[in-house]
């Protein structure tokens, strides 16, 4: 998964990122240092942890952080929004392309490089780029109950952005094909029967089992933990920046569709970023919006 010659290119978009970090953090992400070697990442911007500018600021300093301190093993990224873990991108208020684009996925793959094992730990509804940014990380538990995965941007008319390059890798051709196209919703047993996520696992267990799990990580030599990531990542494969550049450039083209112009302001206007039911129901709502309009 290692790229040497997008290395230099990697660092030097993500020092622009840090360079507009260096501030406190906006309260996005609350990391909690449960010990030295076991960290936990948290959203938190209720009421549906919609992935903005804080965000990015957020994330880009917290890489950062993980990539200096020297006793960390694992972090858990989870969320103390209800219902939701990341639930997509602010459609209404955009980050902007310099927080969003190149240098976003050259931080993800920054974090995935780090000798560290990242765990998404989710017990909500995570769609667009809030499953990209999940399946991006090591490991993926979701609830049973809770846990709801949908690549939705073609339910809007929108073509899926940059992180859909992960889902051939991770589902295989067909089922990326029936998710991204589909985009419907989809449970916690079927994202793990698809290889979505590595398994659901029933509510009422759950936080024991994503703890006991860093725990054990963060209990082993911290040698093997790295050089072990770097050898399966090296014959797993992880997209290029070449990719994540064709496919963000493919969304921002989608957004200069004639009818997105009606159609995204009547998707608010109904509740979009708003209503929670709405935001829950989403998959279903889209329905109401296809076509050439009126909206």
């Amino acid at each position: 998964m290692e790229h040497p010659g997008l290395i230099p290119f990697i660092l030097v978009i993500a020092a622009s990122a840090l360079a507009a970090c260096q501030a406190t953090s906006t309260g996005f992400i609350r990391v909690t240092k449960v010990t030295p070697s076991y960290w936990r990442a948290t959203f938190s911007n209720a009421p549906f942890n919609l992935l903005s500018s804080n965000f990015y600021l957020d994330f880009y300093a917290l890489v950062d952080q993980l990539e200096n301190d020297q006793e960390v093993k694992v972090v858990v990224f989870d969320s103390e929004v209800p219902d939701f873990w990341i639930s997509r991108i602010d459609i209404a208020n955009p980050a902007p392309a310099e927080l969003s684009s190149e240098v976003w996925w050259g931080n993800v793959t920054r974090l995935s490089n780090l000798p560290l094992i990242t765990v998404a730990s989710i017990r909500g509804i995570t769609r667009g780029a809030g499953v990209e940014l999940a399946s991006a990380l090591d490991v993926r538990f979701g609830s049973r109950e809770k846990a709801v995965f949908n690549q939705i941007e073609v339910g809007f008319g929108l073509t899926p952005s940059s992180g859909m390059a992960l889902l051939p890798m991770l589902l295989g051709r067909s089922r990326a094909l029936e998710v991204a196209i589909g985009a419907d919703d989809i449970d916690a047993d079927t994202a793990a029967l698809y290889g979505w996520i590595n398994r659901a696992i029933a509510d009422d267990s759950f936080e024991s089992f994503v703890d006991t799990f860093a725990r054990r990580v963060a209990g082993w030599d911290h040698d093997v933990i790295a050089v072990t990531k770097k050898l399966i990542n090296k014959n797993a494969g992880f997209p290029t920046m070449e990719a994540w550049r064709e496919g963000y450039e493919a969304g921002q083209a989608s957004l200069s569709k004639p009818v997105l112009q009606e159609r995204l302001p009547a998707v608010i206007r109904a509740g979009l970023g708003s209503n929670i039911t709405f935001e829950k129901n989403l998959s279903q709502e889209t329905l109401k919006f296809t076509g050439e309009g009126p909206f």
